[in-house]
């Protein structure tokens, strides 16, 4: 079909119509484009200046995570594993430093600087709203030492009985499985944990509006929930998140969530802090976590609110379920792998504890070998593989100088199993930690509950709480289990967990 002179000339006049609009379009497009790159130019200057794999246009190194769950870990320890420390990724316009060199990571967190948790800790606010694991700045420090009296000597002793009490449920719960096949420790070890702190804050939790019993699983689930969003970088965008299932699913555990505390917080907690103020005496002994916090609330009515308590609670609750258990399930397999070393362990709680029904500090203080193998776990299987910090301001790194809007991920993982520090990094070795060996060692290359401004506060108390239930279950029971360290195929998430879970299997204990 042949056109008419008018007809080709007016088709023509719209095609240039289009493109000048398009143009017109593109020019400020391309112009935005070029004032961004030329805003983050340090940055670009700045990753030249650093090793590390290939990066893509755009993508950065983002392609080369796009895999299943359990081989992320594998990739990150192979990407990093060829390049010194710090180590440079891009993932898409972020600029990650991963860091592993045991003097880098003291420099890191031990300076005041470097105490602000990376951007995608916002995911977990829904959850854990601003308490300790994800507030940063002035309102995290303050926080901190309103509540260091928590975890304290005297109130940790207090919590030893309870301890004793839920390892001696724990043990019993266990029993159906004895001279059984192999089984998944970590669900008992987490309904176990829950319970304790559950019973550090109500004595009948049957009286209460939500079913407990559920609220383990909706933990481990929302911990799923907050990893996708960080490894699946579409679902950093909140208008993009919040019209999936995962939106849904985050929406009820956290209704749920805050039902549960702000029962505590809005009836139990006044009525102890009215008691208080009525009695007027605020040194007397605390016998409970929650009395302790009525008494905290009390002293300190500017900086630490009720609802700010609910945030601290439920980051308390979390955090202690998920990072204990898996902790002393490791240790479980640990030892049912090394029959040997588990027969040390026997030995010398038989020694220490004797006759006595329970544990208490005094024994636990005396149970050195036992010490041992639980650090030694931690160290393979770390609790925090990965702490993440963002630069606010310059950051001077050695010789270099680290401009803001960096990512640093300090990688315990590689510290654990450096081999400049760890005789046998990749084996089940609990004379690591011999006091004669540890004194020798850089006080950096064991980080197991963090470093610093930011380290955790709690790390006296889940190391009594998890050498109690380990005591405990090793009285009861012997453990047995196929896996050695080297067999374990790892998965991370918010942690580090066995791709074939926790297994083990048990026998009565004959002394």
């Amino acid at each position: 079909m042949y056109l008419t002179k008018r007809e080709a000339k007016i088709r023509q006049s719209r095609t240039f119509t289009t493109m000048k609009h398009f143009y017109l379009c593109l020019i400020p497009i391309l112009f935005g484009l070029l004032l961004y790159c030329w805003s983050r130019r340090k940055l670009y200057k700045f990753s030249t200046q650093v090793q590390g794999p290939p990066t893509l246009p755009i993508l950065g190194n983002g392609l080369k995570f796009l895999c299943k769950k359990e081989d992320i870990l594998n990739v990150f320890i192979e990407s990093l594993n060829p390049y010194p420390s710090p180590t440079r990724m891009w993932f898409g316009p972020r600029l990650v430093l991963f860091v592993k060199d045991p003097n880098q990571l003291q420099s890191i967190l031990q300076s005041p600087k470097m105490t602000t948790k990376a951007f995608f800790y916002k995911f977990l606010e829904p959850f854990l709203g601003q308490g300790l694991f994800t507030a940063s700045g002035p309102k995290y420090k303050i926080d901190k030492k309103n509540l260091q009296p928590l975890f304290s000597q005297k109130m940790i002793t207090a919590y030893c009985q309870v301890f004793q009490k839920h390892a001696n449920k724990l043990v019993a719960g266990m029993r159906m499985h004895v001279d059984g096949p192999e089984f998944d420790v970590l669900c008992h070890l987490n309904f176990t944990a829950f319970e304790s702190s559950m019973d550090l804050l109500l004595e009948d939790k049957n009286k209460h509006s939500i079913d407990y019993k559920d609220v383990p699983q909706y933990v481990q689930r929302f911990y799923h929930i907050f990893f996708s969003r960080i490894t699946k970088f579409w679902l950093h965008f909140d208008f993009i998140f919040k019209r999936t299932s995962y939106y849904k699913e985050q929406s009820k555990m956290k209704e749920m969530a805050n039902t549960m505390i702000a029962e505590i917080m809005h009836t139990t907690v006044p009525q102890v802090i009215q008691k208080l103020i009525e009695g007027g005496n605020f040194s007397k002994k605390n016998t409970s976590m929650l009395e302790k916090l009525a008494e905290l609330v009390v002293e300190n009515p500017r900086d630490l609110s009720i609802e700010d308590c609910i945030d601290h609670l439920m980051t308390f609750m979390a955090t202690s379920q998920d990072s204990q258990s898996s902790a002393v399930a490791f240790t479980c397999m640990m030892l049912g792998a090394y029959p040997h070393i588990q027969d040390k362990v026997v030995k010398e709680l038989n020694e220490v504890i004797n006759d006595k029904a329970s544990v208490n500090l005094d024994d636990l203080s005396k149970l050195g070998y036992l010490d041992m193998c639980l650090k030694e776990s931690m160290r393979l299987f770390p609790i925090a593989p990965f702490i993440f910090r963002d630069t606010t301001e310059e950051f001077q790194l050695g010789n270099l100088s680290i401009p803001e809007n960096v990512t640093l991920t300090l990688s315990i993982f590689h510290a654990h199993r450096d081999p400049n520090f760890w005789e046998k990094p990749d084996e089940f070795y609990p004379e690591h930690f011999a006091p004669e060996v540890v004194a020798k060692r850089h006080p950096f290359a064991f980080l197991p509950f963090s470093a610093g401004p930011r380290r955790c506060i709690a790390q006296h108390y889940s190391y009594t709480y998890m050498k109690i239930l380990l005591a405990t279950i090793l009285l009861n029971y012997e453990i047995e289990c196929r896996f050695k360290a080297q067999d374990i195929k790892l998965i991370a998430d918010i942690s580090i967990r066995p791709q074939q879970g926790y297994m083990i299997k048990l026998k009565n204990r004959t002394n």
